[in-house]
């Protein structure tokens, strides 16, 4: 395989790319780190794959020479030529004049030689840069006036100087028609050379006010004012930041005190280490410096890494004082209008004919005339919100969507129903508790003495189902005990929860793949959720584990990690058991009156619906199961070296995979956040059952106990295994032929010892 050369035009590109095309519309560029705006009529390259069975994408110029650039690159001979521009004898035609600047692109360095224009058949004396393609100005285009022989008129006298360079009596070439080149020169030659924005940083922006000395801190957060921002130009300057910061946070400012006449020049942006923007210098990049980080090949030269920034909007402490004066006497106001309001109603209801409520009124009024002195004006008006008439167009529209019967979903009420239950919390336990001498901290267990009462109530339409996964449903629900506990799940009534049950597919017909949700028994269904809070309950021991290693590594270690350590954790649950109860109704054959007949795993709620949830690892491999331009990337590297963790802290007998957590497209599960985390599955070594378990089911079908024998030669070491801090030593490395053979030999054992869980 050969690599793509521009200088041989007798070869076409067939992988990665095709020949130059044009825009035809305005389009983005389908590259994963660029998706820079390509306008209608700028130069757009299709670029093809190594395998034919997936689609190629349309990139800009920029890309275009970066995948030049790849080694994967191949040709073909062809025998055709590449098109020389042709020159215009009346105007020159932008598209060649666009070909010809690419191709000068291609064959220099980054920095391409400038653009000279020269008359017909007139050649530089000398020129010292590489060879670039001649643009030739058409005769044709001579005005009277113009200098014989030279082309270079009257109006040229000051181009150099303003340029920073000599000033020429004489040249070839320029004509009266170039009065304006050199600012159009430069206005062309920023929008062919600007790079779009490839390296882009994430800003998390806030609206803030400062506080007295007297409180710990410099700031407190303004009513939850928080927006983020993606896909910033990582060379952005501070007056770019303060730009973003303001057009983001000062809408809501002005919404949030509304009526209040905040002085906005006074406001002022900081970063996260409270430096305040405007002390900076312009057109000096603010975030890249912390952005580069040490190259992991071993290259003196560092690396772009893609992060995450704070900004506050800041409202100094003084302005912020009168605010909140304000908002005090606004509330004065609303409490005098009220009472007011309240007296009026009691006296029109105070007599039963209208003559002696008349005379009451009299009364009451020269009473409180003499009594009482008028209200004085205040000096700051109530909000305008207690006096407005609602908008017409707003009320008009939910009269109409709310007197509507149709919004009354009738499913959902009739598939609602009410549960009484026995609730077993699942502890989180440490991994040396349940190593203790205690055999009933070994696994999770139901005592009937601890369990709680109350009630679940489950919406178990189709329409509300939370999702669906390979062998279990999750319901909205309800949950209720009594008595309530401190914290965790069921310390609040009527707390939004998770209902997950086991399911197994019925199909009607062996010729279709649609299939029905059919349950199981009440003896199978609530095994298989035991296993399942048993899953839980020691994901939770594992995990605790890790972060209790990693913060003591860090407070160990002389400098921190130069990363940030993500903070998720699995979900609160327990496993809730109902009762059956005497009715009017006849019971089945078998069945006795307070015996258990249906269980449900509950969950703590993750907002959102199935399709935000992304799994990060999965049960057949080791490393990340997401790109590495996927968001959410670096999480899954934390993840992997969880494992890492694990497979070393347990002497290579079990660690946490199936990593699953919320998938957000604005922070995209931000490093430093709290996620959380569901359905995990625990991976064994298969020496624990053949030594140990005795042909036992441990942790459920989704064990794949070869995915921890293959560990050692399927992990791939990443950031943070190879901080220092951490003293992780990497394992030995195989050949990529051995390492495909034994990956494959492995797999075929995963898939004969059971099916992979979802």
């Amino acid at each position: 395989m050969s690599h793509c050369v521009s200088t041989m035009p007798e070869f076409e590109l067939i992988s990665q790319f095709t020949e130059d095309a044009f825009a035809a519309e305005d389009r983005v560029c389908e590259h994963p780190v660029c998706r820079a705006r390509i306008a209608k009529g700028d130069p757009c390259f299709y670029v093809g794959t190594v395998n034919p069975g997936k689609p190629g994408r349309y990139v800009c110029g920029p890309c275009h020479s970066h995948y030049l650039t790849m080694p994967a690159t191949s040709v073909r001979p062809t025998g055709r030529s590449v098109p020389q521009p042709q020159l215009s004898h009346t105007f020159p035609d932008p598209r060649t004049i666009r070909q010809t600047v690419n191709a000068a692109q291609r064959k220099s360095t980054v920095n391409p030689p400038p653009v000279i224009a020269f008359g017909r058949g007139i050649r530089p004396p000398s020129m010292t840069h590489s060879t670039g393609p001649d643009i030739t100005i058409p005769s044709s285009w001579g005005q009277p006036g113009r200098s014989s022989g030279s082309g270079y008129s009257v109006n040229h006298a000051q181009y150099g100087t303003e340029r920073g360079q000599p000033s020429r009596s004489s040249g070839s070439g320029y004509l009266v028609n170039h009065v304006q080149y050199g600012t159009e020169r430069e206005r062309w030659s920023k929008l062919s050379y600007a790079l779009p924005p490839m390296e882009t940083i994430t800003l998390d922006i806030s609206a803030v006010h400062e506080v007295g000395a007297r409180r710990k801190g410099h700031w407190v957060v303004i009513g939850n004012i928080q927006e983020g921002k993606k896909d910033v130009d990582a060379r952005i300057d501070a007056p770019g930041l303060m730009d973003i910061a303001f057009d983001t946070i000062l809408p809501k400012i002005l919404t949030f005190g509304a009526g209040f006449p905040w002085r906005i020049e006074e406001f002022v942006v900081r970063d996260a280490v409270w430096v305040d923007l405007f002390t900076h210098k312009a057109s000096v990049p603010y975030f890249i410096s912390q952005c580069m980080v040490p190259s992991k090949k071993g290259s003196k030269a560092p690396t772009f890494k893609t992060k995450q920034f704070a900004l506050m909007v800041v409202v100094l402490e003084a302005q912020w004082n009168e605010y909140e004066e304000w908002v005090e006497k606004a509330e004065e106001v609303s409490t005098v209008l009220q009472s007011a309001s309240a007296s009026t109603q009691n006296l029109t209801s105070s007599s039963a004919f209208e003559s002696t409520k008349r005379s009451h009124r009299n009364n009451l009024s020269t009473a409180t005339t003499s009594s009482s002195p008028p209200h004085k004006k205040l000096a700051v008006a109530p909000p305008k919100a207690l006096f407005s008439s609602p908008d017409r167009s707003d009320l008009k529209e939910a009269l109409w969507s709310g007197g509507s019967a149709t919004n009354f979903d009738v499913a959902q009420v009739l598939g609602t129903y009410t549960e009484n239950i026995h609730f077993y919390g699942i502890p989180t336990r440490p991994l040396a508790d349940i190593l203790s001498k205690n055999l009933n901290y070994r696994s999770f267990k139901v005592e009937p003495v601890q369990a709680i009462i109350g009630q679940l109530t489950v919406n178990s339409s189709m329409r509300s189902m939370l999702g669906a996964g390979g062998f279990k449903t999750a319901h909205p629900g309800w949950l209720s005990l009594t008595p309530l506990v401190k914290s965790g799940l069921g310390s609040v009534p009527g707390q939004n929860v998770a209902v997950k049950r086991p399911f197994h597919k019925v199909f009607p017909s062996a010729s279709t793949l649609m299939y029905k949700i059919g349950r199981f028994s009440s003896i199978d269904e609530i095994a298989k959720l035991g296993k399942e809070a048993n899953v839980l309950y020691w994901a939770h021991s594992l995990l605790q584990l890790t972060y209790a290693f990693i913060n003591h590594c860090i407070a160990s270690s002389e400098e921190p990690p130069p990363f940030n350590i993500p903070c998720v954790r699995f979900v609160d649950a327990g496993l809730a058991i109902s009762y059956s109860q005497r009715d009017s109704k006849p019971m089945k054959a078998g069945s006795k009156t307070g015996s258990p007949c249906v269980g449900y795993l509950v969950e703590e709620l993750i907002e959102g619906g199935p399709d935000i949830f992304v799994k990060f690892i999965h049960n057949m491999d080791s490393n990340p199961l997401l790109d590495q331009d996927d968001y959410g990337y670096e999480v899954a590297l934390f993840f992997s070296f969880t494992q890492h963790v694990q497979y070393v802290k347990t002497g290579g007998l079990a660690f946490i995979s199936d990593y699953q957590a919320r998938y957000t497209t604005d922070s995209d599960i931000l490093i430093g956040s709290t996620e959380l985390l569901t359905d995990p599955q625990i991976l064994t070594d298969p020496c624990i059952n053949m030594s140990v378990g005795q042909g036992k089911d441990l942790f459920g079908e989704g064990n794949m106990e070869c995915t921890v024998s293959m560990f050692e030669k399927q992990h791939k070491c990443n950031e943070f295994c190879e901080w220092p801090g951490f003293g992780l030593v990497p394992f030995a490395t195989t050949t990529e032929d051995e390492s495909t053979e034994e990956t494959e030999a492995g797999e075929v054992g995963c898939r004969e010892d059971g099916p992979i869980a979802s």
